[in-house]
């Protein structure tokens, strides 16, 4: 039956995933195009070349990258992208955790027809399938039925594995919740010291990635709180979920419109499925419970903003890790798909076919939410030239996107919107990243919404995109795409400058940056501090002609050091905090398994 299953689960993801790798297509929905596309091509792009990304020196004047989780630097299935062309990997990346996600959800639900209903219910349901153009959703919580399985069958090791690919999919909050089901479940089972053993083994594994995040997390904006409307937009309102059991009209829209939030634009998750989880919670009560009790609590925080205790509760956090209550609702999908295993279980205990009985079921449920999510699947053949503008435009100095008072842009390219700048290695004032400096930001801030002259100059920012007119003597309009016109800003901060001891500016000879170096040659008519637009950040050594040197810290966010009269070569040199002490750490956790392993075999050839 195990094999069937999983047979069944596999070909149900291929309705979604063998057009495009046929046609050797991705998919284009939303943040697939401006966000994971580019993020993944420039990580993979620069391994290729024999170096870890250590930092991105393009956007947001530089940040940090492999301490990103979302990079997947050291995430196994995103090797993918090392060995295979662009278009095939992203695919499959995608269509590996769809099935793992599947195959889990078989497994949790009790490993027999009744779970083929289940983890159909959950593989093709309107939110898990909404993750896709956000892959490090889907690529943590694909991983988090399979913990939930291994914590039930008291797989300790298998399940700190588990844990640990979870968090580096790249959702440190998916992988927390996750991380707290999987205790839930072992503290019931009364076992404290192996949930203890878990938990540190899942640390070790993934501290190589783990301790650079929580030290980039230290100066970030999440420590001093996103504002409230950023925190809380994309809401779920409680009436919302009533569409779970309402299929979508047809609409050529991804987007359901009935929905009060977007951020999971469609969360049909079945009729027959919810008519199945009524079942099981009426007649399977006591098993079902910490299903329901999941589900309520999605709900309950889901709704943020719409519930005003729980907006209360969130914007208090002291650490904001949470932002987009209905990112949660993929857990109310799993809790759905769990009590409509139990409710199938509860109908067919006595059927004579049941087996064949679950199959036409799962094949109807696959059917039915297969054809309310096609609008998510649109795809075009994978292009790395699709900004509009000379690649002069970001190259000599930083691009910088006003606030759209008049209007947002029409056009993602356009606007060079998420990580687009990355293809052409244009330099971007701003950043998609969900964390930023909170120093940086204050000044980016200041330059793009405040209108602040001053603040735009200091960082760097020669080419502004509006969707209004500027009409300051200052700015020069260069090129127009769309609803969005480029102007020169001639006044901006070059790259490099030497701030002499004169009070005069002085051009560097060269000045180029790669993924853990920042690189100045200059000729220096007079003592003075050569500054550069890129980020200060712990973890930043600066030479100057191959002997160390005091790195400072200009106008409060960028770098420089002191330099005298004559000729210097200086070199930036970043190393990520922890990442060393990380790396130790997992090390010594992959030896610990493998001495481990090869003792546990020996004493099974011996007995």
């Amino acid at each position: 039956m195990r094999r069937i299953g999983f047979a069944f689960l596999v070909a149900a993801a291929l309705s979604i995933f063998a057009a495009p790798l046929l046609r050797n297509e991705v998919f284009t929905l939303r943040d697939h195009t401006d966000y994971f596309q580019p993020l993944r091509f420039h990580t993979m792009e620069v391994m290729r070349q024999g170096h870890l990304p250590l930092w991105n020196p393009y956007n947001a004047s530089g940040e940090p990258w492999l301490a990103n989780p979302q990079s997947g630097v050291f995430y196994p299935p995103a090797w993918l992208f090392l060995v295979l062309p662009f278009a095939t990997a992203y695919t499959l990346f995608l269509f590996f955790h769809v099935v793992l996600l599947g195959i889990g959800a078989y497994l949790l639900f009790d490993d027999d027809e009744s779970a083929l209903v289940g983890a159909t219910a959950l593989m093709l349901s309107g939110p898990v399938l909404s993750l896709v153009d956000v892959s490090n959703n889907l690529a943590t919580f694909a991983w988090i039925p399979i913990a939930l399985w291994c914590a039930k069958r008291h797989r300790d090791t298998a399940g700190a594995f588990v844990l640990a690919l979870s968090f580096l999919g790249g959702e440190p909050f998916f992988a927390a919740v996750g991380a707290l089901l999987y205790a839930a479940i072992v503290m019931r089972d009364r076992r404290p010291r192996a949930l203890a053993f878990s938990g540190v083994f899942a640390f070790a594994l993934c501290a190589v990635q783990l301790l650079p995040f929580v030290a980039m997390l230290r100066g970030s904006d999440r420590r001093a709180g996103l504002p409230r409307a950023e925190m809380l937009r994309e809401s779920m309102p409680l009436f919302d979920w009533l569409r779970i059991a309402v299929p979508p009209h047809a609409n050529p829209s991804p987007f359901d419109p009935h929905l009060g939030q977007h951020f999971i634009p469609l969360i049909y998750a079945g009729v027959a499925v919810v008519a199945l989880a009524l079942v099981g919670a009426v007649l399977r009560t006591r098993r079902v419970a910490p299903w329901l009790a999941l589900l309520f609590v999605v709900i309950v925080i889901g709704a943020g903003e719409h519930l005003s205790l729980v907006a209360e509760l969130l914007t208090r956090l002291p650490l904001t890790l949470f932002r987009y209550p209905a990112r949660l609702v993929p857990f109310g999908a799993l809790a759905i798909a769990a009590m409509a295993a139990e409710g199938f279980r509860a109908i067919a205990s006595r059927a004579k076919h049941a087996g064949s009985i679950a199959f036409v079921l799962a094949a109807i449920i696959a059917i039915d939410l297969r054809i309310a999510a096609q609008p998510l699947f649109a795809t075009a053949p994978f292009r790395t030239d699709v900004v509009p503008y000379a690649r002069t435009i970001g190259r000599s100095s930083k691009l910088l996107r006003f606030g759209d008072a008049n209007g947002a842009p029409r056009d993602r390219a356009a606007a060079i919107s998420g990580y687009l700048n990355l293809y052409d290695r244009r330099f971007d004032a701003g950043t998609a990243a969900p964390l930023s400096s909170q120093r940086y930001m204050q000044l980016y801030d200041a330059a793009a919404y405040r209108g602040d002259g001053r603040a735009l100059d200091l960082i760097g920012g020669g080419f502004v995109l509006a969707t209004r007119p500027l009409l300051s003597p200052r700015f020069t309009p260069i090129a127009r795409a769309a609803n969005i016109t480029v102007y020169r800003n001639d006044h901006a901060r070059p790259h490099a400058m030497l701030r002499g001891a004169d009070g005069a500016g002085y051009t560097v000879d060269a000045f180029s940056v790669t993924s853990s170096q920042t690189h100045v040659a200059l000729r220096a008519p007079v003592d003075g501090t050569l500054v550069i637009t890129q980020q200060s950040a712990p973890g930043w050594s600066v030479t100057v002609d191959g002997k160390a040197a005091e790195s400072r810290t200009i106008d409060g966010v960028f770098r420089g050091v002191d330099v005298a009269r004559g000729s210097h070569d200086v070199v930036w040199s970043y190393h990520p905090p922890l990442l060393a002490a990380g790396a130790a750490i997992t090390s010594f956790a992959l030896l610990f398994f493998i001495v481990r392993l090869c003792i546990a075999r020996a004493f099974v050839k011996r007995a």
